[in-house]
């Protein structure tokens, strides 16, 4: 294990692969840069008694962007418990599965069959709050929910993409219930735990510098650092470099990509002017270029109008600061990406 990097254990399912996960890790990999949500995710899943880890959460809100994590801790979690306390003690629900189920009950005339089911669990987990639905009966049903479970010292784990104080989609009373709470941000994996998933994942079929290069090279999500693996044995069972896998994608491309992405024109890209909206889409291609060709950081500042390496490098690093914070620049990347690697 890689000195600052910790591993959680958790029961694994076949075929369990989400966009939001660790594929093919029966564990969760986390580095310095996660080691709150290690102490939050360890207390949870120590001890045969969820009832003493509960009052520490009430509830307990795992946040970040897509690729961080969320859902594989949040299944993992809920097949441990299932483990533990059995099927009927453990509900794992999307928000939309929620919404639905709720619906279905009232209509049915088995709303107070449908609670009282709810009341009665261990553990609640509720994936993608984002997509709960804006109808007040069904946001003020989620927030009775949990306070039912919670004053009883039952678990209630949520995952978001963002901290629910944040969330202006959600209901007032809702929001500041779940604000509450405790609310841990899942980053996306430091070069420390990049580098140990990519040990686990690669089963000792490469050797330590070429994963370690593998690690520097792919900053982002897990499902990113497992394409870039993928791409590698590739390479390897072809004979080609990786390079060759993926024809390289011009600059002048990636800015147009980019510019009608955020409806701006390519000029105001090349141009002076340091709007904000315009400095954001700079280095959304700033880091899409370290990402995906091999330029260095004078080649992009040339493409870019001409601008110094250091700036250059400068803006990649402020943009690397707010990918670890902000879902909605993560989405733009993700999107980005998948557009520049389909073309």
């Amino acid at each position: 294990m890689v000195k600052g990097v910790s591993q959680i254990d958790l029961p694994s399912c076949l075929g369990d692969q989400t966009q939001d996960s660790q594929p093919g890790l029966p564990c969760f990999i986390a580095g310095p840069e996660n080691r709150l949500a290690v102490v939050a995710i360890e207390r949870l899943l120590a001890g045969d008694h969820l009832s003493a880890a509960a009052p520490f959460f009430y509830p307990l809100v795992l946040t970040g962007p897509t690729g961080s994590g969320k859902s594989h801790l949040a299944r993992g979690i809920a097949r441990h418990s299932h483990q533990l306390l059995g099927e009927g003690a453990v509900e794992y629900l999307s928000a939309i599965d929620f919404a639905r189920q709720l619906r279905s009950a009232r209509d049915d005339g088995e709303l107070d069959a449908f609670r009282k089911r709810l009341s009665n669990l261990s553990m609640l987990i509720v994936e993608d709050l984002q997509r709960l639905p804006p109808r007040i009966f069904v946001q003020r049903e989620l927030r009775d929910t949990i306070d039912t479970l919670v004053a009883t010292e039952r678990t209630v784990l949520l995952t978001a993409q963002k901290s629910p104080a944040t969330m202006m989609e959600l209901e007032a009373s809702l929001r500041d219930r779940l604000a509450a709470g405790l609310t841990v941000q899942l980053r996306p994996p430091g070069i420390e735990a990049r580098q140990e998933i990519l040990q686990l994942a690669s089963a000792a079929q490469f050797d330590s510098d070429q994963l370690n290069d593998l690690a520097k090279k792919t900053e982002g999500p897990v499902p990113q650092l497992f394409r870039a693996l993928a791409e590698l044995q590739l390479a390897s069972e072809t004979g080609r470099e990786t390079s060759d896998l993926r024809p390289p994608i011009p600059l002048k491309q990636l800015i147009a990509v980019v510019a009608r992405y955020f409806l701006l024109t390519q000029a105001v890209l090349h141009s002076p002017s340091r709007r904000k909206s315009l400095v954001h889409a700079r280095s959304v291609v700033i880091h899409l270029a370290r990402n995906l060709t091999d330029l260095s950081y004078a080649q992009i500042g040339h493409g870019l109008g001409g601008r110094d390496h250091t700036t250059i490098m400068h803006a990649h690093r402020n943009i690397q600061r707010l990918l670890a914070e902000d879902p909605v620049t993560q989405q733009a990347i993700e999107q980005l990406q998948r557009i520049l690697t389909a073309i």
